[in-house]
């Protein structure tokens, strides 16, 4: 694994915040109502032990319109608030919620009305730490977090470690649900191939075939594109590209994998698909959601996608041409008979911070560890709450209170279709938090529910974008993205520019506007509009020199 120096130590220094925005609407308790201005609440000697005294931890959340509440419930009342108080004697209190979380956030900050406990990005995390705001949380950590909690860092070190500045850690890194939701694959209509008898895709080349024979005989276009080149991107590492990511080159050091040497030959290639009509002619104009219609249009059969088709657009399909005209995930095949390397990228969803005015921070760190309890070691006697958590749709809850283990869509894929082999007829309550996944793959299985189609094929159908993402994990056939941590000054202040200037370049060559010999002009005109200076910043941030 390559070796991280300097990822946020030396990163953003000096970086100041842009300027902040007014006019969030709020609602919640409001007023700052933590116990800062009380004295410290006595310890309680075991890990899992209530305090004798109630402590009030204050908390700031983003509303989030996919909650659905039950009668009574609301963002300040709901089952993890009530668990908190009734297990631990902590009384969580939202001292706002907002529907534009980052603006409200920047001011909260700017304010210095932090609450105890909240959630930040990179650039927040290295302010907060210079202003002295927050807690430096290695030995609170150490003592308080608990065997699995730890475990989660130990899984995700490199992730774990960006949430440290000048060598302490100041956030916690509340991780992401795994990287089996990152590989990409081609998802092809079944009814049609299964009309024609066609065999699945081994090659490139079997690919092209099937979206001709598509057009052929169900007319159309060949295969789906949209003016982000989305799914160009996607199919570019059947050539050992990898645009959009940082990866080691033949000299050792980092380049941006949009414009290596591989990138041109993709280009190539694609630029012939659209020459012989097979990728959409009007994908300049078509947004992602515009591309979709083309296959509830019944336009097209064959699109590159992300893991979650069977959720958007798999619903609309199913209404409205039939269970039988789902699109089924194949991976993405080599064009030139290497071995394929799926990209994979940082992610975690922020950092977990706690104010210095915090008088009882290891409060924070009980409630973590309960998360990860629940969620993932849910005994029989927890069994009645995590049913009413995920009954509810309140297990999003606890924003700035959870860290999630980075297994947990892997696990629930084995755990489901482990279930699915063996029965169609398990109660999903067996299941706990993955039952409605299970239920959900066993009403499309036996009716055809548009309801279920996502999770069908996501994780419980023979052919499902999961199974091809758990080969693609065991085997390790993936790269993962360098930059393995925050952007860099100038990604931060230019890396969309950049971008548009890659995207409108390929789409030149693309639609034969510029010969593939563009491509070396094209690299040329990124460098020079920073690409250089954030590639000499990468280097200095995550390389090895």
């Amino acid at each position: 694994m390559r070796k991280r120096k300097k990822v946020l130590a030396a990163l953003l220094t000096g970086c100041m915040m842009a300027g902040l925005l007014s006019g969030c609407m709020e609602q919640g308790t409001g007023g700052g109502s933590s116990n800062s201005s009380k004295e410290a609440v006595e310890i309680p000697e075991g890990l899992w032990d209530p305090y004798e005294e109630t402590v009030t931890i204050s908390t700031v959340v983003p509303e989030n319109a996919g909650i659905l509440f039950k009668d009574g419930d609301d963002y300040d009342n709901n089952p993890w608030y009530r668990a908190y108080k009734d297990r631990f004697n902590i009384e969580v209190v939202n001292d706002w919620v907002s529907n534009d979380y980052d603006t409200k956030m920047n001011l909260t900050i700017a304010d210095k009305s932090i609450p105890d406990v909240f959630c930040v990005d990179s650039q927040q995390l290295r302010q907060l730490q210079e202003a002295d705001m927050i807690y430096d949380l290695t030995d609170l950590f150490d003592e308080y977090a608990s065997d699995l909690l730890k475990g989660y860092m130990e899984q995700e070190r490199d992730t774990f470690e960006t949430g440290y500045l000048d060598g302490k850690l100041y956030g916690i890194p509340q991780l992401s649900y795994g990287i089996i939701d990152q590989p990409n694959q081609i998802w092809i209509r079944k009814d049609w191939k299964e009309n024609l008898n066609l065999e699945d895709p081994q090659t490139m080349d079997d690919v092209i075939a099937i979206a001709q024979a598509f057009q052929e005989n169900y007319g159309g276009y060949g295969m789906t594109e949209n003016q982000d080149l989305e799914c160009f991107k996607m199919l570019a590492v059947a050539w050992g590209a990898h645009p959009d990511i940082w990866v080691e080159t033949a000299d050792g050091s980092l380049g941006y994998g949009s414009v290596q040497p591989e990138m041109k030959e993709a280009l190539e290639a694609y630029a012939q698909w659209y020459a012989d009509g097979i990728i959409d002619p009007e994908f300049t104009t078509k947004d992602l959601e515009k591309m979709l219609e083309g296959e509830n249009s019944e336009q097209v059969g064959v699109s590159p996608y992300y893991q979650y088709w069977g959720y958007d657009p798999g619903p609309s399909i199913v209404q409205n041409l039939g269970a039988d005209a789902i699109f089924e995930p194949y991976k993405i095949p080599s064009a030139n008979g290497e071995d394929v390397l799926s990209n994979i990228t940082f992610a975690n969803y922020g950092y977990i911070v706690i104010s210095k005015e915090c008088k009882n921070p290891e409060a924070v760190l009980k409630l973590l560890n309960f998360y990860a309890h629940v969620m993932d070691e849910g005994e029989e006697e927890d069994m009645d709450f995590i049913n009413e958590l995920f009954g509810n749709n309140n297990n999003v809850i606890p924003y700035a209170l959870r860290v999630i283990n980075p297994n947990t869509d892997y696990n629930q894929f084995v755990k489901v279709t482990d279930t699915l082999a063996v029965s169609l007829d398990e109660d999903p309550a067996t299941l706990g938090k993955d039952g409605v996944k299970y239920a959900n793959s066993v009403d499309f299985i036996k009716e055809g529910a548009a309801t279920g189609v996502g999770d069908y094929l996501q994780q419980g159908g023979p052919k499902s974008a999961y199974r091809i993402s758990k080969e693609i994990i065991d085997n390790e056939e993936y790269i993962r993205d360098a930059m393995w941590g925050p952007q860099t000054e100038t990604l931060l202040s230019a890396g969309s520019t950049l971008d548009d200037i890659l995207i409108e370049g390929f789409t030149k060559i693309i639609v034969g506007e510029e010969s593939i010999d563009y491509f070396d002009t094209l690299v040329a005109d990124w460098e020079n509009a920073g690409g250089a200076k954030a590639t000499e910043e990468i280097n200095e941030t995550y390389g090895n020199n």
